[in-house]
């Protein structure tokens, strides 16, 4: 039986940054933080040094409202001086990611007045990205805010971004490259050279930039997170061959409309070819939980 944990990448092959695991260690560490600066100061161009030392790692988890939220863990909360911004990780977006996603920015942004604090013109910005590495959009970024009929704002306070970063990295290296493109094609290479090369030519501070290249590398030539990524990498693409599939069989439609009724049917007959659960659950968008409770 092979050992997973001797797997290795392909020569010249890294894990990249759009792995959760890879993704989280790294920008979710109090002593990257510098490369997190990096990254916002590009990203809400804002000068790095009107940022630097104020950026702040905040705790993952919300505040938890019912059994049903017991795993609600966001990928990346940061604090800068009187804001939260919210980055969110995704290889693949629906209704239900869009969602669920708003429902963490609402609960983030509700937090950011102070407890025995009524003065709501107090409450500082609150800013969710939404980096997508699947095509989302027709846009490299798009912004939403609420806004009436006419496109008046009602408030500046609350945003949230998505960014294709499929377009950003295919615009990498032509005429409309920027550092935003070059950060997204940073985040989906799977290339050692290619993503050094990119990194090389990201304004940002060469401490953080040399830092970012290690801690890619390290997490790439570690057995245990190369074996996890394999691990992951495999389900991925039992996924997709069971999606495609499944297309000829209307299923996917039916998941595509969310139409709720047909969930546990779906499941249910799922369940009958003892489908992987964790598949399951991808496809249908129904909780461990509660696709136990379908007999």
């Amino acid at each position: 039986m092979k050992d997973v944990r001797k797997e290795k990448l392909e020569e010249g092959k890294i894990i990249p940054l759009t792995y959760d695991y890879v993704f989280t260690a790294i920008f979710n560490n109090p002593e990257n933080i510098d490369i997190v600066e990096n990254f916002l100061s590009c990203y809400l161009e804002i000068p790095l040094e009107k940022i630097k030392g104020k950026v702040k790692l905040c705790s993952r988890d919300l505040q938890l409202e019912g059994k049903q939220e017991a795993n609600k863990q966001v990928d990346l909360i940061l604090e800068l001086e009187d804001e939260k911004i919210n980055i969110e990780l995704s290889n693949k977006v629906n209704q239900g990611t869009i969602d669920r996603n708003i429902i963490y920015a609402c609960n983030i942004h509700s937090g950011n007045l102070k407890y025995g604090d009524n003065s709501y013109n107090k409450i500082g910005r609150t800013i969710q990205i939404n980096l997508n590495n699947c095509r989302t959009s027709n846009k490299l970024k798009e912004t939403y805010y609420f806004r009436n009929e006419e496109g008046k704002i009602l408030s500046e306070k609350f945003r949230i971004d998505f960014v294709d970063m499929v377009i950003g990295s295919k615009l990498c290296y032509t005429d409309s490259e920027s550092n935003l493109t070059k950060w997204c094609f940073a985040f989906t290479t799977q290339k050692k050279e290619a993503f050094q090369k990119v990194v090389g030519e990201i304004e940002m501070e060469e401490k953080a930039r040399k830092k970012l290249i290690e801690e890619v590398d390290k997490y790439s030539t570690d057995e245990e997170v190369v074996a996890l990524y394999s691990a992951y990498t495999r389900q991925e693409l039992e996924y997709n061959t069971f999606v495609e599939d499944a297309k000829e069989e209307g299923i996917q439609q039916g998941i595509q409309q969310g139409v709720e009724q047909e969930k546990e049917t779906i499941a249910k007959n799922l369940l009958k070819e003892n489908v992987d659960i964790e598949i399951i659950m991808k496809v249908t968008g129904l909780t461990k939980e509660q696709i136990s409770t379908i007999v």
